[in-house]
């Protein structure tokens, strides 16, 4: 109980300080009230269930700077998911028709195909940012994508079934409908927050010089930060916070497996230095709070390969 409560508080934390993490939360909530009106058949609650959906999406892209086109991507795949099952399962089953079975099992595999390929993107993405950061370990991240689709499948069974009407106990699927829906939309806050959590180059910027055409485009899909590797800017990341001194990049290793981490260590002040997780800016290791946005940090740092969990101590002093 003492591990559940320290787990609310961090989070609750999490929320009041930080204004993303708000709106990820808000998405999630707006985006599962919508599900709610979609289990009515009124018309005022059908305009609820589109008007609360939209406004999720609208969150979701105040959210995703950089990853909100992973949005309109996880749409696709459950929309090809919602017109293969519709087109396999009922259009299919009415008509007898083996072409319309052919077909929406197609869509499936169209769903399937697009799953493998967002997380072949991610690699990709990942093996970047591991050049210039810590390595990313995205085997949750593709679970959570396969966990996407099938239980985007499953919602989309129970949601015919259910609208069928000639079951002997039709809440049994609407249950089903409800349940899978609500694990979908955990899982499509879980991916995108992932991914803009977690794959930041450091060096991500505003985009300002793209023209406008693309300008735009980045503007609609959410890549609204694009990578840059600027001599003023690496210069400018290379200047001590506290001092303004230059920096020196060292790595330092894993007490566990001892795999590579970058660290900057200021020689004036003899203190290292890391990246906030919330700001992205320089602040010292082992300060309770970071210099830049006041963000609580942690007095240890896990490793992005093996997963264990040390000390700021045990990182920077004994190697």
């Amino acid at each position: 109980m003492a591990g559940l409560r320290s787990v609310v508080q961090t989070t609750l934390e999490r929320v009041k300080n930080d204004r993303k993490t708000k709106l990820k939360y808000g998405a999630f909530l707006l985006l599962f009230l919508s599900l709610i009106f979609s289990l009515g058949g009124s018309p005022l609650l059908f305009f609820g269930w589109i008007a609360l959906g939209v406004m999720g999406v609208l969150l979701l892209y105040k959210f995703l700077e950089r990853y909100f086109f992973v949005v309109l991507w996880l749409a696709g795949i459950y929309l090809l998911v919602c017109l293969g099952c519709m087109i396999m399962f009922h259009i299919a089953e009415v008509t007898g028709n083996w072409f319309l079975t052919v077909l929406g099992l197609s869509m499936l595999m169209g769903a399937f195909m697009g799953g493998l390929l967002l997380i072949y993107f991610t690699k990709e993405k990942r093996d970047r940012i591991a050049l210039e950061g810590p390595r990313v370990n995205i085997g949750l991240f593709s679970a959570g994508i396969v966990a996407f689709g099938v239980f985007s499948f499953w919602s989309m069974i129970g949601f015919i079934r259910w609208a069928e009407g000639n079951q002997s106990y039709p809440w049994i699927f609407r249950t089903i409908y409800f349940l899978s829906e609500t694990i979908v939309i955990m899982m499509l806050i879980y991916l995108t927050g992932f991914m803009e959590d977690r794959l930041v180059i450091p060096s991500m910027t505003k985009v300002t010089d793209e023209g406008f055409l693309k300008n735009l485009f980045n503007n609609i899909t959410g890549a609204r930060s694009v990578f840059r590797s600027l001599p003023e800017m690496e210069k400018k990341e290379l200047i001590c916070p506290v001092c303004t001194k230059p920096l020196k990049r060292q790595i330092r290793n894993c007490p566990s497996c001892d795999s590579p981490r970058y660290f900057y260590w200021c020689v004036r002040s003899e203190e290292y230095f890391i990246r906030c997780p919330n700001c992205m800016k320089l602040t010292p290791v082992g300060r309770v709070r970071c210099i830049e946005c006041s963000m609580r940090m942690s007095n240890s740092i896990r490793c992005s390969k093996c997963r264990t969990v040390n000390s700021v101590r045990d990182w920077v002093l004994i190697n």
